[in-house]
């Protein structure tokens, strides 16, 4: 698949699969867009148009050393639809994906057709807790300094719950190692990129532009998703912000529920897309 140069100055890896609606997937921090290929683009390319792509500093986009915002991120999305000749598109936005997607919609109304905002904030004034604060936070410091950056991540997406909850990751070892092993390290941003990544997110602010978002918005958070920044309280504060907002939770689910339940997260997704071909 191409890597093609973007107006804003970097070189973005994408991948396009299926035809008919357009939905662009934006993945979690440091995550490439590998990671929807076992799950999503399956069973999604059947109905619609997926975009998948690789965020600056993370695989085969451009590795840019300077500062990283969520701002650059989301013109970067619109660019790469300029690329493709798309005129507005879905967009879906996982953790800070869905800060990247909400950033476009508050920007660029017209080139976003609808909103699925997936385990997600809208910025520090949202969250619960010691992270109400901007700045490199200290879960991820103390993470980070306790285990060095490739046991950090492992740890979070294989030992920990935060993932996959503790009953999936007993009964299914084997799926979420190959989860981790083929699907999000051989192309994860590594330490420089990845702390680039998380200050961009960290420091990134919309929780008051919330009643300004003007296209349709479905936010989908797992019920177990609460510990560090805890993800349903701030799903729970944009669906309350957002103008006509739908709220929906999934039971017994953590933060990776795209690939622990990807029937009926799949399921959500198609219906929600499908349901606003029109808007």
């Amino acid at each position: 698949m191409p890597t093609v140069h973007l107006a804003t100055g970097i070189d973005m890896y994408y991948e396009s699969h299926g035809d008919g609606e357009p939905l662009v997937l934006l993945p979690s921090t440091a995550f490439p867009a590998d990671v929807w290929l076992p799950d999503q683009v399956p069973a999604l390319s059947k109905d619609m148009r997926l975009i998948i792509l690789d965020v600056r500093g993370v695989g085969r986009s451009t590795h840019y050393q300077g500062a990283y915002t969520i701002e650059q991120m989301a013109c970067d999305v619109i660019a790469l639809l300029d690329q493709l000749d798309v005129p507005a598109a879905h967009l879906l936005g996982h953790s800070m994906g869905g800060r990247i997607a909400l950033e476009a919609a508050l920007d660029w109304p017209d080139r976003v057709k609808s909103l699925i905002l997936a385990a997600t904030g809208s910025g520090p004034a949202g969250r619960p807790g010691p992270e109400c604060l901007p700045g490199l936070s200290y879960r991820v410091s103390s993470g980070l300094a306790r285990l060095g950056f490739d046991e950090y991540v492992r740890e979070e997406i294989v030992d920990s719950p935060v993932y996959f909850t503790d009953r999936y990751r007993a009964s299914h070892p084997d799926k979420v190692k190959t989860f981790f092993e083929q699907y999000v390290w051989p192309h994860h941003a590594r330490l420089p990129e990845y702390v680039r990544l998380v200050m961009a997110r960290q420091y990134w602010e919309a929780t008051h532009r919330l009643g300004d978002v003007t296209v349709p918005s479905l936010i989908v958070v797992g019920t177990e998703d609460v510990g560090g920044s805890n993800h349903v309280a701030q799903g729970k504060l944009m669906a309350e912000r957002i103008p006509g907002a739908q709220y929906q939770e999934l039971r017994g689910q953590s933060h990776g529920y795209f690939w622990e339940a990807p029937e009926e997260t799949n399921a959500l997704i198609r219906d929600w897309v499908l349901g606003h071909r029109d808007a």
